[in-house]
């Protein structure tokens, strides 16, 4: 019992308002239902109306056709036919519409078969009359007119007549029976739908009513949450429901499109409202959340650009490499030229290491490039001269972003101007240094571009370090093919002396041969 007056209690509300239904759907029924009866009484009362009606009808075409015999009969005029001809007409269609009556309502209609078998041979009857009247056999008319046929008419019309405007009559009251019937009960029933349904709507009054105050405490509980956890505007709360609800989609709404703004690629965007006067408000709610996951998404997407712009610039220089690496001058001179253009630089100078026939190193300027202009100069600075003989020196990166006056110029159509920033890289692979490239240019190069500035001096002293191991190598085979070729020249004038010797040694024997022959010849031993 406790549990039901709980249940109750807990739902009153819905109680009341499924009591109001159940009403209301048992009056849209009985509505409908009362509806149809009424209709269908109307109809009834209609019919039987129209059935009494054609049947008073019938008597008076009767009436017309005797009284156009007879006005015929005495005044000879076409005009004086009228009302037989008006009956003739009107008649069958009246006829016929108590026919369909008699066959929907199911009511027997053999006596009324009768009586249009009769009604037909008094027309026929009326015809023979008019006939005669119009030949002036009055005689033979008169004894027409004493057989009294129209009597016989009649008593065969109240043959059918009689029960069937009865049952007309019958059909008319039951119906206005049923209508006030149905009337009646749409009184009751909207009597009742006031007894039940006052208390019913007073109950849901008084429950909305409290459900009013505690939806207000809920919407006040999350203006302040919505403050506390999405974004706080440093604006007085406002207690009106729709404001509440209003600024409650909005930041939804905010939310929502600061995430598509920044998942699309736009780390610009800002939260609405936000601003120096509120933000010691939003450190800890989703707007600071979320701002700071786009700051975080920038740095990522900026290192990924870096990433991804100093291996394309890795993998250009790479190829570059690759097609000048026989050469280390013009190696030193496309290099130079990629560089300048990648780091977005003014001028650059790569500086290669040389020794003299003293075996003297030193670094010589083997490529220089500015404004997209190459100059040919001759510069040659010794080991820890300047910066850039410093730098091969202590084989690390020196960049200076304060350059002073007179350093050097970067030359243009328009004039000169120095530098805002100059780097300089050790040419370095495998902890030898092959040179140094210095950059300069007019914007200050971060610290990635520094590495890539780096990493590609490094693939630079890596193939000046291959073409010179590679020129040392063909100068070494160069000697030795020379050294072959002299052997080989002097083994061929070697056998060419020993031929020749040779040559000589046989002639020498042939002439001693021929000494001794003389000599035997002559008797001598």
């Amino acid at each position: 019992m406790i549990k039901l007056t709980a249940f109750f209690k807990k739902n009153i509300i819905y109680l009341a308002v499924i009591v109001i239904l159940i009403l209301m759907l048992i009056t849209s029924l009985f509505a409908f239902r009362n509806q149809r009866i009424m209709h269908e009484t109307t109809s009834m009362v209609k019919e039987a109306e129209l059935a009494l009606n054609k049947s008073t009808e019938l008597i008076r075409w009767l009436n017309l056709m005797d009284l156009g015999v007879r006005g015929y009969a005495l005044g000879k005029t076409d005009p004086l036919l009228d009302p037989f001809t008006i009956a003739m007409k009107g008649n069958p269609a009246d006829m016929d519409t108590i026919r369909r009556i008699m066959e929907e309502q199911k009511f027997p209609t053999q006596n009324f078969e009768k009586y249009i078998t009769v009604i037909h041979e008094y027309a026929d009857f009326c015809r023979q009359m008019i006939a005669l009247a119009k030949v002036d056999s009055m005689t033979q008319f008169k004894q027409l007119m004493a057989e009294d046929r129209g009597f016989q008419v009649w008593k065969t019309y109240q043959g059918f007549a009689t029960d069937f405007v009865a049952h007309e009559r019958a059909l008319k009251e039951q119906a206005e029976n049923r209508y006030t019937a149905a009337v009646r009960s749409n009184v009751i029933i909207q009597i009742l739908l006031l007894v039940l349904g006052i208390p019913c709507l007073y109950i849901i009054f008084y429950r909305i009513r409290g459900q009013e105050s505690h939806r207000q405490s809920l919407l006040l509980n999350l203006e302040q949450n919505n403050r506390k956890l999405v974004f706080d505007p440093g604006t007085p709360v406002n207690e009106d429901a729709r404001a509440i609800l209003d600024t409650s989609i909005e930041n939804i709404r905010n939310a929502s499109d600061f995430i598509r703004k920044i998942t699309s690629g736009d780390f610009g965007a800002t939260w609405p409202g936000l601003n120096e006067q509120n933000s010691t408000l939003n450190h800890e709610n989703l707007s600071a959340t979320l701002i700071n996951m786009r700051d975080q998404m920038k740095r990522i997407q900026e290192e990924d650009g870096r990433r991804i712009w100093a291996t394309e610039g890795l993998t250009k220089f790479t190829e570059l490499i690759r097609q000048h690496q026989d050469d280390a001058i013009a190696l030193a001179d496309h290099a130079t030229r990629f560089l300048v253009r990648y780091l977005e630089a003014q001028q650059a100078g790569t500086f290669i290491l040389q020794e003299d026939e003293a075996e003297n190193q030193y670094l010589e300027l083997t490529a220089c490039y500015a404004f997209d202009k190459k100059k040919f100069v001759e510069k040659r600075i010794d080991i820890g001269q300047g910066l850039i003989g410093q730098t091969f020196l202590e084989g690390s990166t020196i960049i200076m972003k304060a350059v002073p006056d007179g350093y050097t110029q970067i030359t243009s159509g328009l004039g000169d101007a120095t530098p805002s920033c100059i780097l300089i890289v050790p040419m370095k692979y495998s902890e030898k240094i092959e040179g140094v490239l210095e950059l300069a240019g007019f914007t200050e190069w971060q610290e990635y571009q520094q590495i890539f500035a780096e990493k590609a001096t490094e693939y630079m002293a890596a193939a000046i370090s291959t073409v010179r191991a590679t020129q040392k190598m063909r100068t070494m085979v160069e000697q030795m093919r020379a050294q072959t070729q002299q052997l080989h020249s002097q083994e061929e004038e070697m056998r060419q002396n020993m031929e020749e010797l040779a040559a000589t040694n046989e002639e020498m024997l042939r002439k001693e041969a021929e000494y001794i022959n003389k000599l035997r010849a002559a008797g001598i031993d």
